[in-house]
């Protein structure tokens, strides 16, 4: 599994809406979006980016037979919203440069849940083949975000950048060490749980330190921050204990809600 960055944080453009998006807009005679439109569906692409590895952490449980009704409710509810996104993106009205990127990620995809629906768990090699599988559909995501940031022709705020991250590492570390305990490529494993572990406290300190807040905001930190002490305690144990791949997999997906209400509270406070 490589290890996929987070394009919010990366991609950092000056300025109103790219006149250069808006005008292929209207030379395809269609209606700009407007900029809360395209913040929209950077969101939107940027959990689709997420969700490829939330589907991978599921199907690691079930390999590893840990809380497997549980895995497969969150992996349906998770193909659900995958086919919402997926759908919204067609139906977007976007620039031919980001059109053009959105057929390839939806195939991809697509492909992707057909994979899902068909995997043997208990086989290993095709549950790494579809972890780096599962990249290869981020890879696409995030270039379509890169792209949608473009047309956007702003910069990002850093918080949602930052928020954007920890949603990505909530699943990215949880499927990694999952992933080890498998035994599957497992010193790579183990170095990219190390990396994002790190990667998670720098960015839940930007948030922490950041001068947006208010009252929802700061309840929805007090939460991160302990929910994310007991799951880095939990990635840092060796062997298979059972309770410890229980607690990789419940802080994942808490800590998963937690960043996305985060998400959706800077979104709003930033437009008050």
């Amino acid at each position: 599994m490589l290890n996929r960055r987070n394009v919010l944080g990366a991609t950092v453009v000056v300025g109103v809406m790219n006149l250069g998006a808006a005008a292929a807009w209207a030379q395809a005679g269609r209606k700009a979006a407007t900029p809360d439109e395209l913040r929209h569906l950077i969101g939107r692409a940027t959990r689709l980016s997420v969700l490829s590895d939330r589907i991978t952490r599921c199907q690691a449980q079930k390999s590893l037979q840990v809380l497997t009704t549980r895995a497969d409710k969150v992996l349906a509810d998770a193909t659900d919203d995958v086919r919402r996104g997926l759908a919204e993106l067609a139906a977007a009205g976007l620039t031919d440069a980001s059109k053009a990127l959105v057929a390839p990620a939806l195939k991809s995809y697509e492909t992707f849940l057909g994979h899902s629906q068909q995997l043997d768990v208990k086989n290993a090699k095709a549950l790494g083949a579809f972890a780096e599988e599962a990249d290869v559909v981020g890879d696409h995501m995030d270039a379509l975000v890169a792209s949608l940031i473009k047309d956007l022709g702003q910069s990002v705020a850093k918080v949602l950048a930052s928020t954007a991250d920890l949603q990505r590492l909530t699943q990215h570390t949880a499927v990694h060490f999952l992933m080890a305990r498998l035994g599957i490529n497992e010193a790579e494993q183990l170095k990219e749980v190390a990396e994002g572990r790190k990667e998670f406290n720098e960015k839940l300190q930007v948030l922490q330190a950041a001068p947006l807040k208010n009252p929802a905001i700061e309840a929805q930190l007090q939460l991160l921050g302990p929910q994310w002490l007991l799951m880095a305690n939990a990635l840092g144990q060796s062997g298979n204990d059972a309770k410890t791949l229980e607690n990789i997999s419940t802080t994942s997906e808490r800590l998963l809600e937690v960043s996305t209400s985060l998400y959706a509270l800077y979104e709003s406070a930033l437009k008050a």
